[in-house]
């Protein structure tokens, strides 16, 4: 998956000053730019590094540090070498050291042979001094995240809080430096770092907004950048949370459309598999479907595997139609195993560090979410508009209310002067709808949008023809398609 955790969208006003303080720095962000020290590691031709970069640059006089992870695959043509493409795979909170050789691979050749590609774990995640909260979310996500009583509700909240402090326990002070303004000038340390005089980037989802971000504060030093599955900085929470949630029921209405009209379809069962759907899903989360391993499939799992599927479009339709009918049959296997993807759930019943990641960044990004009482209101608004997903998705973000770092304010982000940027829009994407894309390319002020059909999340390097070749030409030629272009 480009994200496993979707966009919580992150929305930050960037200080003048901090910006000034570090973009006056030179070409290549100051002349004591550290040279890395690469090695062997991961097998094959991949190598890593380390990166030093200050816990707080807008602070001269705090001296404390981070070491940022990093990997590098080489350019399979190094005499007709570009320089370095970094990519990132989304979240926030997700790891993209190790998505450089994950990704490389499935590049077009033209990438792979003229750019070395370099993924890195962003501040806050993996290896890049994560967050690390509770590993035991069972609990959790045994409650209902679309409670229908009032007694589910404060056990949702009461949970939630103590997540929120088993963080702060952890990690504590770290939470304030983790934003992706500082992301974004860590970008600019990497750049330099790697000798590069202008940044070459490819995004997916939460990694167009850290495109867009240093686009914004570096848009002298933009070679090319590729932001695909774009996530809008302008929105105010509510338009944010509850836009994706009709994404994500947009995308589902799609599926059980397209099951209704095929025989083939394993759920297709009647001539109704939507009216099917609520059924099951109703049936789900008054009585929880056992596992063989001493599980429950309960309404809060099931939601989230089956938004775990829906990230593929059509790709996934067969799988999700499989899932939901082991489900009617009392099989929970399946979807539960979904559910675990999503939510980094091992086999041994610990979680990875992602969730506490994705909180710790997406929270500080905002935009607000006006405390308790606001996620109810947006909670709301998102069943209205995605009666079936809506107050899944919106708990998904319930932590921010007890967020101990203050969100930043909405602020689009502009960077006219900079060279060309190229945004790629899906048309049916369930998590970052295509008006984000069109919001994002006219907000720059200096992009092209291109649109794609499908219903999957992002669409470079996932077979469709037309966007590799624009993507590819734009990244090696620097040919720049017409705006508006759709594949």
């Amino acid at each position: 998956m480009r994200s496993l955790r979707g966009a919580l969208v992150a929305v930050v006003v960037v200080s003048g000053t901090a910006v000034a303080a570090y973009a006056g720095a030179g070409a290549h962000g100051g002349a004591s730019a550290p040279e890395l020290q690469w090695r062997a590691c991961r097998g094959g031709d991949v190598e890593c590094a380390q990166l030093t970069v200050p816990l707080d640059d807008t602070n001269p006089n705090d001296a404390r540090t981070i070491d940022l992870a990093l990997t590098r695959v080489p350019a399979l043509d190094p005499d007709r070498r570009i320089g370095s493409l970094l990519v990132n795979p989304g979240g926030p909170g997700v790891p993209g050291a190790g998505f450089a050789s994950e990704i490389a691979g499935e590049l077009p050749a033209g990438i792979q042979d003229r750019f070395d590609i370099i993924g890195w774990d962003p501040r806050g995640t993996g290896r890049s001094a994560g967050i690390d909260c509770n590993d035991d979310l069972d609990g959790m996500y045994a409650l209902d995240w679309d409670p229908d009583t009032s007694a589910e509700r404060r056990a949702l909240e009461q949970a939630t809080r103590a997540f929120v402090d088993s963080c702060v326990r952890a990690t504590g002070d770290r939470l304030r430096f983790v934003s992706s303004d500082r992301t974004a000038r860590d970008m600019d340390r990497i750049r330099a770092a790697l000798g590069d005089e202008k940044l070459t980037y490819l995004g997916f989802s939460y990694g167009t907004y850290l495109g867009a971000q240093y686009a914004a504060q570096f848009p002298q030093r933009v070679r090319a950048l590729a932001l695909d599955g774009a996530v809008d900085p302008a929105l105010d929470a509510a338009a944010a949370q509850v836009e994706q949630a009709a994404g994500f029921e947009h995308s589902l209405d799609l599926f059980l459309e397209d099951c209704a009209q095929r025989e083939d379809c394993s759920f297709h069962g009647g001539d109704d598999p939507a009216a099917e759907y609520d059924a099951l899903r109703a049936r789900v989360d008054d009585h929880p479907v056992a596992t063989d391993d001493g599980r429950a499939l309960n309404g809060t799992l099931f939601d989230i595997g089956v938004a775990q599927l829906l990230y593929d479009g059509e790709d996934s339709w067969s799988s999700l139609a499989d899932a939901l009918a082991a489900v009617q049959r009392g099989d929970a296997s399946d979807l539960v195993y979904y559910s675990d993807l999503y939510t980094g759930r091992d086999d041994d019943g610990t979680y990875d560090d992602i969730q506490g990641s994705f909180l710790a960044i997406g929270c500080a990004d905002g935009p607000p979410m006006g405390g308790v009482a606001g996620v109810r209101a947006i909670e709301e608004q998102a069943a209205a508009a995605a009666p079936r997903l809506g107050r899944s998705i919106v708990n998904n973000s319930l932590a921010c209310a007890f967020w101990p770092v203050e969100a930043a304010p909405v602020a689009a982000l502009h960077a006219p002067d900079a060279a060309p940027i190229l945004v790629l829009g899906t048309r049916n994407d369930p998590a970052t709808p295509v008006k984000w894309a069109r919001g994002l390319a006219d907000e720059l002020g200096s992009a092209a949008l291109v649109t794609v059909g499908g219903a999957r999340h992002t669409a470079f390097a996932s077979g469709n023809r037309c966007v590799d070749r624009v993507v590819a030409r734009y990244l090696v030629e620097l040919d720049v398609p017409r705006d508006g272009k759709r594949c």
